[in-house]
């Protein structure tokens, strides 16, 4: 694989909202929260997250294959969501995403992100890039989310 990552842009929204209803498609049937979960996302919210927020368009070289969105400051960063295609999972493309939003904002003091408590994948995922669990949150009555921070390595006392 040969990963770009660049700025999002309007007209790349009627090729990343399918891939990030596919990317979310199993948890929305799974804790059936058609409030938050981002595969009920429209194309108008989308729109506007990309107008708004952090976005980043990742692409195999020509293909998009999904996306990152991030939201903050240097003070505190929130991943919001980072999906990617089925197809191009287990790849390390979410590894690559995660090394590339630590290049990208290399001030950030405190990076958070929410994800399913049996989302067992994403757990393992985060927690080997050094994100602690700090919170549970009850969504809906079939959702909890864990709430998962990592402070950035400069604030890290020397062992």
């Amino acid at each position: 694989m040969s990963l770009l990552f660049r700025k999002s842009k309007i007209e790349d929204i009627e090729i990343l909202l399918p891939i990030q209803k596919a990317s979310f498609q199993e948890d929305l049937e799974k804790y059936e929260d058609f409030e938050t979960n981002p595969a009920c996302e429209t194309s108008e919210k989308l729109a506007e997250n990309i107008k708004k927020y952090q976005h980043f368009t990742i692409l195999d070289e020509d293909t998009v294959i999904g996306a990152i969105d991030v939201r903050g400051s240097d003070e505190r960063m929130h991943i919001d969501k980072v999906f990617v295609s089925p197809t191009s999972q287990d790849k390390g493309v979410g590894t690559a995403a995660i090394q590339f939003l630590e290049e990208q904002f290399p001030n950030v003091k405190l990076w958070t992100l929410y994800t399913p408590h049996l989302s067992f994948r994403n757990h393992y995922f985060y927690e080997k890039f050094g994100y602690k669990k700090t919170k549970e949150v009850q969504l809906t009555t079939n959702l909890i989310l864990f709430k998962y921070e990592k402070l950035s390595k400069t604030l890290r006392p020397l062992d």
